[in-house]
């Protein structure tokens, strides 16, 4: 009778511990929405309007948790690919989604690859990062409990200065990512 008292008071404490921590975790957890990630090529802003001109959203999916797209060049002398992913990293009984977030931009900072340069940005969400692709760049930023991936490569403009422009347009698309995020969970909502 004893043992039975214990077993159901350890299985009760461990489900209690499961069901009431990460609600405990995430009390700090600012975003709980995600907006589509599709929505950045038609937020209004000049140097990505010209950007939609020029490609086509080639897949794309949203969940309450995860929001990516993916869009390719219309034109065949110009290959353009730009793929942008959210995610919202929630509270679980180990921790709460912010860690989640810092651990996953963490491992993108610190790839296993020592031969890639990593920089941090300013002045992109909470913490940001950018590293060189083959023939673009892309951006991983930890804003509260969201990250963020935008991964941007034109092939063909190594070391030209249309690479400092790819470059300029996958930080500035990384920075109204945020803003989406923070614009979709007003605070005190």
């Amino acid at each position: 009778m004893l043992v039975a008292a214990l077993a159901v008071l350890a299985v009760g404490g461990w489900a209690a511990w499961s069901f009431l921590m990460p609600m405990y975790q995430g009390r700090e957890d600012p975003y709980t929405v995600l907006p589509r990630s599709e929505a950045l090529l038609t937020s209004g802003d000049q140097g990505i309007d010209r950007l939609k001109r020029s490609v086509s959203k080639q897949a794309g999916l949203h969940l309450p948790d995860s929001s990516w797209a993916r869009w390719a060049s219309n034109d065949i002398g110009a290959d353009i690919q730009l793929h942008v992913k959210y995610e919202l990293r929630t509270a679980t009984s180990q921790s709460s989604g912010r860690e989640a977030a810092a651990v996953w931009l963490d491992e993108m900072a610190h790839p296993k690859n020592p031969s890639m340069k990593v920089t941090k940005l300013p002045d992109i969400g909470d913490e940001a990062v950018e590293r060189q692709a083959p023939s673009g760049y892309v951006v991983f930023v930890r804003a509260g409990n969201a990250t963020i991936t935008v991964d941007y490569s034109v092939y063909g403009t190594e070391g030209t200065k249309e690479a400092e422009q790819v470059r300029k347009t996958a930080r500035r698309m990384a920075a109204l990512a945020v803003e989406h995020i923070e614009k979709a969970n007003p605070r005190g909502a």
